[in-house]
């Protein structure tokens, strides 16, 4: 999987000629919290929800509705909007586009291939993606097993998951923070996944959640 297997494509934009209070009804029409930011073909920007309202004048202000419509009707999104935004590429996998929004404290990214901006990837759809990949959109339950080593596990569970005809619908490895075993969590597309731990554990593993 890949970034432009999740991106949305159907990509609102604006020009940086754009006044703020047109931009904050563009989010508005759309229901969307990012907008490029283009002048003609090319990306020159990026505007978050957060920006517009950093910039809109604080209620307390002394100016009157009129002059604040009036303000907000003459600033332009270049002027607040973040130049030479951060883009990725849309075969970037997906998993590393997570890590570098975590780092960078971004909840999404413009999507450039070639010089052009080809979409708009967020945070969300990344999560969406990954609630597929670990089978979470589908009804089944989980095991969880501790053990020290993922060396030759993967074929005996296999084996009785085999023996038992039940199909797998994720699994996910992960090593114990400061510590030397791993977890591995398995997805199973059943409504009794007590046998299958019964017979996991009566062959040496280690199982701690069953649910």
């Amino acid at each position: 999987m890949r970034i432009r297997d999740v991106m949305s494509t159907n990509v609102v934009a604006v020009d940086e000629k754009t006044s703020i209070h047109d931009a904050r009804k563009i989010m508005e029409a759309h229901k969307i919290r990012r907008l490029p930011v283009m002048k003609k073909d090319k990306l020159v920007g990026y505007l978050t929800e957060r920006m517009l309202l950093e910039a809109s004048p604080s209620p307390a202000t002394a100016l009157s509705i009129h002059e604040l419509h009036y303000l907000l009707a003459k600033m332009t999104v270049k002027e607040i909007m973040v130049k030479k935004p951060f883009t990725i590429s849309p075969d970037m996998p997906p998993e590393e586009a997570m890590q570098l929004g975590q780092e960078m404290g971004y909840g999404g990214f413009p999507v450039v291939e070639n010089g052009k901006l080809v979409g708009v990837v967020t945070e969300s759809d990344i999560v969406r993606l990954m609630a597929r990949v670990l089978g979470v959109t589908k009804k089944g339950k989980r095991i969880t097993i501790k053990t020290s080593t993922t060396f030759g596990n993967m074929q005996k569970i296999m084996s009785i998951l085999d023996a038992n005809k039940t199909v797998l619908l994720s699994l996910m490895s992960l090593k114990e923070p400061n510590e030397e075993e791993w977890l591995i969590v398995l997805r199973l597309d059943t409504d009794n996944a007590g046998p299958i731990a019964n017979e996991l554990t009566a062959s040496g593993f280690n199982v701690t959640y069953v649910g």
